[in-house]
């Protein structure tokens, strides 16, 4: 849980105060590898680097934590939180289509912002993790109500959560990566995948209707 003391991230890995160090503990070093993480990427966070940003000796690092791998599912955990936040005030007061457009702006508007901690949301949680799963499962639950105006049914809502994730992560994947170089702006780009995704669920929506 977050402490009523949350400061921002430092925005460069050397950024800490010089003179008396701040207090190391779970919340600034989530917060030093947030910063790192959104800069460098996730795959090229380490404990030296972490232990560097803090400006601590990286075995006193390891009194806190038990390896990179406990502060990934930080990042995770985190990371999952504020996607869900961000999601759900996105589309507060929206429903039917108004929604699915919200919640697609809002999740690429937070992995833009946030592309380190995006991308440690990604991976699958290992079984036994009952508090990752949580964490994914109220961005599904989310996700599952922009959807919930549009009249699908079954296997439909599986088939539409799908297709809105993989949306939402494939284009802003590939714009976070340097793709999409060319004349033709992003933002009109996302759009109209985004008002073809919507213009296809109706669709579907009316065939239900018709059967």
């Amino acid at each position: 849980m977050i402490s009523k003391n949350h400061r921002r991230g430092i925005e460069r890995p050397s950024g800490t105060p010089s003179g008396a160090h701040a207090k190391v503990d779970l919340l600034r070093i989530r917060q030093a590898a947030d910063a790192l993480a959104n800069q460098r990427g996730i795959d090229s966070l380490t404990m030296n680097d972490l232990a560097r940003a803090l400006r601590i000796r990286t075995p006193s690092l390891y009194s806190h934590v038990e390896g990179i791998g406990e502060v990934k599912r930080m990042l995770a955990l985190h990371g999952l939180q504020e996607l869900e936040r961000e999601a759900a005030r996105a589309t507060i007061g929206k429903a039917g289509p108004d929604a699915v457009r919200a919640l697609l702006n809002g999740y690429r508007n937070f992995a833009r912002k946030n592309p380190g901690v995006y991308a440690a949301t990604l991976p699958t949680p290992p079984p036994e993790d009952t508090e990752w799963h949580a964490a994914a499962d109220r961005l599904t639950q989310t996700c599952l109500a922009a959807l919930q105006g549009l009249g699908l049914r079954g296997s439909e809502v599986a088939h539409a959560l799908r297709g809105l994730r993989s949306l939402g992560h494939g284009f802003t994947s590939l714009e976070v990566a340097g793709a999409f170089k060319g004349s033709v702006d992003r933002d009109r780009s996302f759009a109209w995948l985004t008002e073809s995704f919507i213009a296809m669920l109706e669709h579907q929506r009316s065939g239900i209707k018709a059967k």
